[in-house]
């Protein structure tokens, strides 16, 4: 009886293991019976570049089974067909009219038989006007510009650079009244132009991404070219000042004398207050289109940041820094490191015989010093070309 039961228990996994397998081919029987699905081969690879409104598609082809390419974008609204043939290489695409955004492409290849690959995603995208009014322009020094008369020769002392540039374009009108135009690196710190007549303008050059087909420019930007010519100043004379070193002798003429190697410096033994002053009588009436400072030469670390300009026509009492016919020239920057003239220039040309070189305080120092000033006139029949 114990021997009855235990075969029938055998018998019954038996029937229990052979409907499941049973179920189980029928899972795997009805794609059998379907076929095998063939696919079309991928492309190997998709090099995308950015362009103005339209990106590039490199396909990268190794198959030779490859009839066309469908490509898809906008989630499959959009979409071009490239036809391949069966052949090899690169293929490149251009998609026009691409509205400036980021985009995911979808590529799928089909056979000579209709069979479609599995899909091979890449992404790119596109810019417009939005990237270009991001774009800013190099700047320049203006207190160092002016076309140098005897030279003829003017030199433009750029800023810093922006990041992106690739380079810059710049263009000018020549003594002969052609324009020239001239490819600047984008990091150069200066430029040099001769024989120089005016309507400079220059721009800089971007590309947004490495590998990008299209270039992005800058707006525009001009740069005045000052005509102008040294005021001679072998009648100056210092007519009043607020102090000046005893030892060693730096006196206030020393910023006159045309040796930018001799500074004016201000009493240090006992340390004079501010403000600190000198004030220069030209001997006549003059046109004055903007003032030369050179820092002090061999030290200049607690040099003043900042500078201030009075002229006037006539004065009461010239060696007074009060007198009420002081005119207001303005506030500059002083730069303690360069060694090339610094200018000061105002909006408008000036008259005057009398100027004052002022300073009201130093985040520095104490004192006031410089090497030299100068003063310069329009030349010819305009100030600015």
């Amino acid at each position: 009886m114990k021997f009855n039961k235990v075969y029938f228990a055998l018998l019954m996994l038996l029937v229990i293991a052979s409907q499941s397998c049973t179920k189980m081919n029928d899972l795997t029987d009805r794609y059998l019976d379907e076929g095998e699905i063939a696919y079309a081969a991928k492309v190997d690879s998709v090099g995308v570049q950015a362009g103005e409104n339209r990106i590039q598609l490199n396909l990268h082809i190794k198959a030779q089974r490859i009839d066309n390419v469908r490509i898809y974008w906008n989630n499959y609204v959009d979409s071009v067909d490239v036809e391949i043939g069966g052949r090899t290489g690169v293929f490149p695409v251009m998609l026009d009219d691409m509205p400036e955004s980021g985009y995911l492409f979808q590529l799928v290849s089909f056979d000579k038989f209709g069979n479609r690959s599995l899909e091979y995603e890449a992404t790119g995208s596109s810019y417009g006007e939005n990237y270009k009014n991001g774009l800013s322009n190099r700047s320049y020094t203006t207190e160092f510009t002016r076309y140098d008369m005897r030279g003829d020769s003017m030199v433009i002392y750029w800023g810093g650079t922006v990041r992106g540039a690739i380079g810059m374009e710049l263009q000018y009108t020549d003594i002969s009244d052609k324009t020239v135009r001239m490819e600047v690196p984008a990091d150069a710190t200066t430029t040099t132009l001769h024989k120089l007549k005016g309507n400079i303008s220059y721009n800089l050059r971007f590309l947004p991404e490495e590998n990008a087909i299209d270039t992005f420019m800058s707006t525009s930007k001009s740069i005045p070219v000052y005509y102008e010519r040294p005021i001679d100043k072998s009648n100056w004379k210092i007519v009043g000042f607020s102090s000046a070193s005893a030892s060693p002798e730096w006196p206030a003429t020393n910023a006159i004398d045309g040796d930018i190697n001799t500074p004016w410096h201000t009493e240090h033994n006992p340390t004079a207050p501010f403000p600190h002053y000198f004030i220069v009588d030209m001997g006549e009436m003059v046109d004055i289109s903007s003032f030369e400072v050179y820092r002090r030469m061999d030290d200049s670390g607690g040099a003043q940041p900042t500078h201030q300009i009075f002229y006037a026509e006539s004065l009461t009492d010239p060696s007074d820094s009060n007198d009420v016919g002081w005119k207001d020239y303005g506030v500059y920057s002083l730069d303690n490191v360069v060694d090339i003239p610094q200018f000061s220039r105002a909006a408008n040309v000036v008259k005057a015989r009398y100027f004052m070189y002022y300073v009201a305080s130093n985040s520095r120092s104490s004192y006031a010093y410089i090497g030299e000033i100068g003063a310069y006139s329009p030349a010819g029949d305009g100030l600015i070309h």
